[in-house]
């Protein structure tokens, strides 16, 4: 993580000046902006295409803005950081909240604190469009690193949550989705011993729970039991609080029993699920319509999809996703042209628009109300409304997350290979704080 924080810096221009002032009497007139954006498919770039066509043509300013699709996470991460100190940056870009606060390292400070136009008089969206965010997802980019400055705004969001055969869960003596983490237990060691009827894999032992090695695997359940991976107003990691390592415990003694286990290939569990092969599958919301395919091609089950078992009063689901940050480079008119480029996309019609074409959780509530059609050929998608409110958020706004991610996902390994879940825990939660003290310190100079 230390070489990564000085690389970063090395590619810095001393240049850069830290943003300062207000908004409220510049002029976005003629301003000229650029945005890099992430989708992969054509018709989701058609349509961000076409969505900045008609935000050119109409916005009152005369405002032009180019958006494009600059790649994958990691191809803009590193064409950013590479671009650090020239002209070429892009007013707008997208990231994970680790890579922007990666990107505002000093000596850089690459980006503007977005409060500045979130909260202006002049330039901020109505009071009633920011009451229709989710105050969960408008928390997400405020980083305790930076002094309570907003990185980012969320255009879209995925959610993690549990797919759960009904069938199969009828057979062996469940009403649906249990949960509660003691119900899920028995549910899913149950299904070890007792194969679904209608499973296409004669030969694939029957499985409880199955999910791909991922950090957001294993932080969603510490989310579920009541912990947090960063306690923002501590501004240290808590991998080790009582919730995590139940967390982990429960997850250490399904594998244990031989109730849970990893995939074996990429998008495994998909495949298992859909042939009835295994009763639980976690993953995010994204994959809905995958999933529906899956079990229509394979098993062709009923089936629904829930939050991870919790032990708070309400469910927890695990939000995640990228955001827009705004690059500092000394013109506020091209900022602003940007930041009202992002106010066209997250439009309810926009915001449905884009659910149609990549499946992801709109930001904009109200933007569920226009989508009956998505939703009557994804039912199950209502549910994630219902989780909405009450869901947290696994990432912090910090850089150190970057390398917390990976210690996260192999400590998962070693937990689901037997390992000492509150031993795994607690060593973990004092490398992501060691790695944490380093970001901070190159925060502070």
């Amino acid at each position: 993580m230390k070489k990564l924080l000085i690389s970063v810096a090395v590619a810095v221009s001393m240049a850069s000046t830290a943003f300062a002032g207000s908004y409220e009497s510049v002029d976005p007139t003629d301003a000229e902006a650029t945005v890099w954006y992430r989708v992969s498919r054509d018709n989701q770039i058609a349509f961000l295409d076409q969505l900045t066509q008609e935000f050119n043509r109409t916005n009152p300013y005369g405002i032009t803005v180019t958006a494009v699709s600059a790649g994958g996470y990691g191809d803009i991460f590193t064409k950013f950081i590479n671009l650090i100190g020239t002209d070429e940056l892009p007013d707008m870009l997208i990231g994970y909240q680790n890579q922007l606060a990666l990107y505002n390292m000093p000596p850089a400070s690459s980006l503007i604190d977005m409060n500045e136009l979130v909260l202006s008089e002049k330039w901020a969206m109505s009071a009633e469009d920011m009451a229709d965010i989710p105050a969960g997802f408008l928390a997400q980019d405020i980083s305790s690193d930076f002094g309570g400055m907003r990185l980012g705004f969320p255009p879209r969001r995925s959610m993690e949550i549990m797919y759960g055969n009904l069938d199969w869960l009828a057979e062996l003596g469940f009403d649906g989705i249990p949960t509660t983490p003691e119900g899920f237990r028995e549910a899913a060691c149950k299904a070890t011993k007792q194969p679904f009827s209608g499973a296409t894999d004669s030969a694939a032992s029957p499985q409880g729970l199955e999910f791909g090695l991922d950090a957001s695997r294993l932080a969603s359940w510490i989310l579920a039991f009541g912990g947090e991976t960063l306690d923002k107003d501590k501004g240290e990691y808590v991998l080790n609080s009582p919730n995590a390592i139940a967390a982990a415990t429960q997850l250490s003694e399904l594998a244990a029993a031989g109730c849970a286990q990893a995939a074996t290939e990429k998008y495994g569990e998909q495949t298992d699920f859909g042939n009835g092969a295994t009763l639980f599958a976690q993953g995010s919301s994204s994959g809905l319509p995958y999933y529906g395919s899956a079990v229509s091609k394979g098993a062709n089950f009923n089936w629904s999809i829930y939050a991870v078992p919790h032990t708070t009063a309400e469910p927890r689901g695990n939000l995640y996703g990228p955001s827009f940050a705004i690059t500092d480079k000394a013109d506020k008119g091209k900022q602003i042209a940007a930041w009202l480029w992002l106010q066209t996309f997250l439009k309810p019609e926009n915001q449905a628009e884009f659910v149609r074409l990549t499946n992801y959780v709109p930001v904009r509530s109200s933007a569920l109300d226009l989508l009956d059609d998505y939703r009557a050929k994804n039912p199950q998608f209502d549910i994630i409304r219902e989780l909405m409110p009450t869901a947290g958020s696994e990432t912090p706004p910090s850089a150190s997350y970057e390398e917390v991610r990976r210690l996260m996902r192999d400590v998962l390994a070693e937990i689901l290979a037997g390992g000492d879940p509150a031993k795994l825990m607690q060593d973990l939660n004092e490398e992501a704080n060691e790695l944490h003290r380093e970001a901070l310190e190159d925060i502070k100079g």
